[in-house]
């Protein structure tokens, strides 16, 4: 039997947020990523939200003692840990489908801004350049993921919800104050059923006295 996992988080932004599209725009060097259909709303790609999830889950399960993969190297994925059952790899298909997430009612700008040398600490010269910026009040993300038990469901509830909560910036340009987000409020649901906190603790408790275990 397949149980279906529903997850939804509603995040809230205290600055900005850039994620680079595809569209040339005059008198602007990265212009953002839209949507698919209308090519009018700005939107955060599903690619994205699932990196940075799944970048933040890495973290939260090694502080947990779980061994898992390093997804931000190109030899970093090992495709059997539980970080790749989760979110896939090349030999695996992820369980879970990201949705890309409108950024509705959002305002937007243009920030100047100028590369700089890493071994030097100093600008370049001749190398301004213009980045858009969103300014959306919210953000609403959707998840969904079939599973075949309900405890795998909930697990992965539960990883996901710790990394939605332990992510602290999002998109590109994060080192220069951009995409600092927060989550506000979330609801998850397997099989139409809500999943309660408790059921959540003890999955966490579960991974935490599986490398117990282990060590």
């Amino acid at each position: 039997m397949v149980h279906k996992l529903r997850i939804e988080f509603d995040f809230e932004l205290t600055s900005g947020v850039h994620v680079t599209g595809e569209e040339a725009k005059l008198w602007v060097n990265k212009a953002l990523v839209l949507d698919w259909q209308e090519g009018k709303k700005p939107i955060l790609p599903a690619t994205t939200l699932k990196g940075w999830l799944r970048e933040s889950a890495e973290r939260i399960l090694r502080g947990l003692g779980q061994s898992v993969c390093d997804s931000s190297r190109a030899d970093g994925i090992c495709g059997s840990c539980l970080i790749c059952e989760m979110f896939g790899s090349p030999r695996k298909r992820s369980p879970l489908y990201f949705s890309d997430a409108l950024l509705e009612d959002s305002a937007t700008d243009v920030r100047m801004n100028v590369s700089l040398s890493r071994h030097r600490k100093t600008a370049y010269e001749d190398r301004l350049f213009s980045t858009e910026v969103a300014w959306p009040k919210q953000i609403h993300a959707r998840i969904e993921g079939w599973f075949d038990s309900q405890d795998k469901a909930i697990q992965a509830a539960a990883i996901l919800i710790m990394a939605a909560k332990a992510g602290y910036a999002i998109g590109a340009a994060r080192s220069r104050g951009l995409g600092w987000i927060q989550l506000a409020q979330w609801k998850a649901k397997v099989d139409a059923q809500e999943i309660s906190q408790k059921a959540l603790y003890e999955q966490i408790r579960a991974l935490s006295a599986k490398s117990e275990v282990a060590s």
